[in-house]
């Protein structure tokens, strides 16, 4: 038995809007789909990848709210997320990062040439120009086929234990060693999309899981070995989940001995895609929470896939806040709408009376945010506890 290549590579963000901006308005990838956390049904599980949602161009996100712990990149991590793009397209994607603020830096590492660049919440990625991999016929706000993302040229690997990884990725998982200098080791699978992993031989510190840092690195196996590859590791001494079906694959984690949470997944079923693709794509539900469709769509944010010219943090957290934001910003448009007009025309009676009520409801949402931001902070007191600040006695609201 032998892993067939990377699989998919899942990690862990902040606002789930901000991530679609980003993977889908800058990098031009494709929703494959909008589902669900499988173990916890308030949170999203975001897939993109190619055109055809191949094995090995699938990256995930869990984009927790912002009141998860943020995480740090280190030991038993993967530390860089690497994606093929053709040849001759480097530099459309420097003049695109450019256009959208976002910094990079050109490295080398094997004699290949890496654009290297972060995402809004600290996950590090980088592109490489390679002849390997068919070309991504998608095609997305700007980014078209003959320029956009293939799928994944491979990933680096910090680990804890460099001999011991290097163990399991040789011995275990059945890669090839096809390169090694002072301070990288790169191993080689069969498949042209997830091909490569670079072991970094430097130890990068303590990590730590949370926002910001990958969750797990997936391997390919066939799915009649599954259970095989269960026994096999069982055997070894490593502590594995129970074989779990995540619908579009079944898997398996663990542990390899630098640390990096493992999954081996099977290459089929495979994803079953949204058609058509949709502005505000459906939400897959996991069986075993179709239950829980109604409360899951009560409270969580809309997400929306659409054409951007810039990134942007967005203020709300939930449906709700959602809501709120949205009537705020129709509220704000009508304002600014006056105002133009204003510019060029004598506003009506009637316009400019709208107007006042339009401003009269603008500062009282404006105030009532306020109040509800100062009702949510809290401050440490002398005993180390959190309490919430209080109004002073005597103190009116207008």
């Amino acid at each position: 038995m032998k892993v067939t290549g990377i699989h998919h590579i899942s990690t862990i963000v902040w606002h789930a809007q901000e991530n679609i901006d980003f993977y889908a308005g800058v990098l031009g990838l494709k929703l494959i789909k909008k589902t669900l956390n499988f173990d916890d049904h308030q949170v999203y599980h975001l897939y993109f990848g190619n055109d055809d949602a191949q094995t090995g161009s699938a990256i995930t996100f869990f984009p927790w709210p912002n009141t998860y712990k943020e995480g740090m990149v280190g030991d038993g991590q993967v530390g860089v997320t690497s994606y093929m793009i053709p040849v001759g397209s480097m530099d459309f994607w420097k003049d695109r990062f450019n256009n959208f603020g976002i910094k990079y830096n050109e490295i080398t590492r094997f004699n290949d040439k890496f654009l290297q660049f972060v995402d809004p919440h600290g996950i590090k990625n980088e592109l490489v120009e390679t002849d390997f991999g068919p070309m991504n016929n998608f095609e997305f706000n700007g980014v078209t086929k003959d320029v956009a993302i293939k799928g994944f040229f491979g990933a680096v690997l910090y680990s804890s234990n460099v001999l011991g990884t290097k163990s399991f990725l040789l011995d275990d998982l059945k890669l090839k060693l096809v390169e090694e200098n002072d301070l990288y080791i790169r191993f080689e699978s069969d498949q042209e999309l997830g091909r490569y992993v670079d072991l970094y031989k430097k130890s990068m510190g303590q990590s730590k899981m949370g926002a910001g840092s990958v969750h797990h690195i997936a391997f390919g196996v066939n799915e009649t070995e599954i259970e095989s590859w269960k026994t096999y590791f069982e055997e070894k001494g490593y502590h594995i989940t129970g074989v779990k079906d995540r619908k579009f694959f079944k898997s398996i984690y663990f542990r390899e001995p630098g640390g990096t949470i493992i999954e081996l997944a099977t290459n089929t079923p495979g994803f079953e895609q949204d058609s058509p693709y949709l502005e505000e794509p459906k939400l897959f539900m996991p069986p075993h929470f179709e239950n829980l469709r109604s409360e899951v769509e009560t409270k969580l944010m809309p997400l929306f896939i659409r054409p951007i010219k810039e990134l942007r943090d967005y203020p709300y957290q939930n449906k709700e806040e959602y809501l709120i934001w949205k009537a705020h910003q129709e509220l704000l448009e009508k304002i600014n709408y006056y105002a133009r007009e204003s510019k060029v025309r004598k506003l009506s009676k009637e316009e400019l009376s709208d107007r006042e009520i339009l401003r009269k409801k603008y500062l009282k949402n404006i105030r009532g945010t306020l109040e509800n931001n100062l009702n949510s902070l809290s401050v440490e007191d002398e005993n180390g506890n959190y309490v919430n600040l209080k109004k002073k006695e005597g103190i009116k609201n207008d």
